[in-house]
């Protein structure tokens, strides 16, 4: 009885469990802003940044795999939320290969790393210095599913008239109190 008790106890606690990292969905203390790190690159080196947003594009090189992402601020759980709150951009340096078909332009990504640095680089003509982070951990956040606009969701029971009344059985009507709203040869 006693290890029925135990497993049932572990299995509850296994459905609660979150499958966002701990470093993801919690904020870093001090947390570093990505417009402050940007005025001030070496201010900010090696201190622990979590920063998301949607990324831009995904350079391989031999060893690494350098993300460009363009800045979003960050919901409750760590996930960047969409909008014309743009922070800046910055790069994330990520170890190993990573595949640019998976981390496609567009997807939402969070990472939490030091900030190594800055590097500057250009934005068409314009110059613009980016603060590069050595992620540690990072989540890819899954697409959202696209719904049809215009869907409130109702899918009820029985036409409803414009003012709320059931189509059917004595109600008042327009005409007053009677089947059909009171008058008798019509449909509406």
């Amino acid at each position: 009885m006693k290890t029925l008790l135990i497993m049932l106890s572990v299995f509850l606690l296994t459905g609660c469990a979150s499958r966002v990292p701990i470093n993801i969905s919690q904020a870093p203390t001090p947390d570093v802003p990505l417009t402050m790190a940007a005025a001030a690159v070496n201010d900010y080196k090696n201190q622990p940044v979590r920063w998301g947003g949607s990324i831009l594009a995904v350079h391989n090189k031999p060893a690494e795999t350098e993300i460009e992402v363009l800045a979003l601020p960050l919901g409750d759980a760590g996930r960047p939320i969409e909008g014309d709150q743009v922070q800046g951009r910055f790069l994330a340096r990520l170890n190993g290969f990573f595949d640019p078909a998976v981390f496609a332009q567009g997807r939402q990504v969070t990472v939490y790393g030091l900030l190594e640095g800055g590097e500057n680089r250009s934005i068409g003509e314009k110059p613009y210095a980016y603060p590069v982070v050595a992620v540690q951990s990072h989540l890819l956040w899954p697409r959202e599913p696209a719904y049809a606009a215009g869907n409130t969701g109702y899918c009820g029971y029985g036409y409803y008239r414009p003012y709320g009344y059931y189509r059917s059985g004595f109600y008042p009507g327009r005409f007053g109190y009677g089947f059909r709203g009171g008058y008798y040869g019509r449909y509406r």
